[in-house]
């Protein structure tokens, strides 16, 4: 197992090197990398899903890459994730986007897995590091895009859709924390608090009373 990860680790930091991600902090494109795979092992990814972490990028990004060299070098278990895992950069970009969600029911456990953690990891930099120059429709409109392709993924980690969903809650709040008004803000985290209770399994009126405690305090008159 160490070493066909090392293998795939090292591969995936020679194809990448000199590439950073779109947030303005510029981050190596390999932090993103090291995100993904220790999320897969803390989910207890096989092997090869854990090298399909390192690699999932190789192909679409990092021409001439090849699922030939993939194959060739990983063997075919792995190569059948990372080209699970792969878009076709031929397709314009929308069309890409829908097919991810379309596609998403029909992958495998492993290469789900992996998607998950690239989901989580992505999310979460929106919270971080957002890209220069999106603006807050484009930031929930990527939020949205994003829930939609894990919702039809199958046989997910619990810890793992929690995390997810706490990443895109924070990135939702932040957006608005940054490009929208106080009110629009304040009107997001109560959002994010009842999709909270209801995820932790609280009734409606529960929901509903934890939310006017949580608003006593704005509704006091001046």
């Amino acid at each position: 197992m160490k070493d066909l990860l090392t293998r795939a680790e090292r591969f995936a930091r020679r194809r990448h090197s000199g590439q950073f991600r779109k947030g303005v902090a510029k981050e190596p494109y390999t932090i993103h990398l090291e995100e993904v795979t220790s999320l897969v092992e803390k989910w207890g990814g096989t092997e090869h899903a854990i090298a399909a972490a390192w690699l999932h990028d190789t192909i679409e990004d990092c021409p001439p890459t090849s699922i030939d060299e993939i194959i060739d070098n990983f063997g075919p278990s792995v190569a059948s994730i990372v080209s699970e895992l792969t878009d076709n950069k031929s397709l314009p970009k929308q069309d890409r986007k829908l097919l991810q969600i379309e596609n998403a029911q029909k992958k495998s456990p492993e290469a789900a897995l992996v998607k998950l953690a690239d989901k989580t990891s992505n999310v979460g930099a929106l919270t971080n590091s957002p890209p220069y120059g999106w603006s807050l429709q484009r930031r929930l409109d990527y939020i949205s895009w994003a829930i939609k392709v894990v919702s039809k993924l199958c046989k997910l980690p619990k810890e793992g859709l929690d995390l997810f969903n706490i990443k895109c809650d924070q990135a939702e709040l932040q957006a608005y924390i940054d490009l929208g008004t106080e009110r629009m803000a304040q009107n997001a985290a109560m959002r994010i608090m009842e999709r909270k209770s209801f995820r932790n399994g609280a009734t409606r009126l529960q929901t509903d009373r934890l939310l006017m405690n949580l608003m006593k305090g704005t509704l006091v008159k001046s």
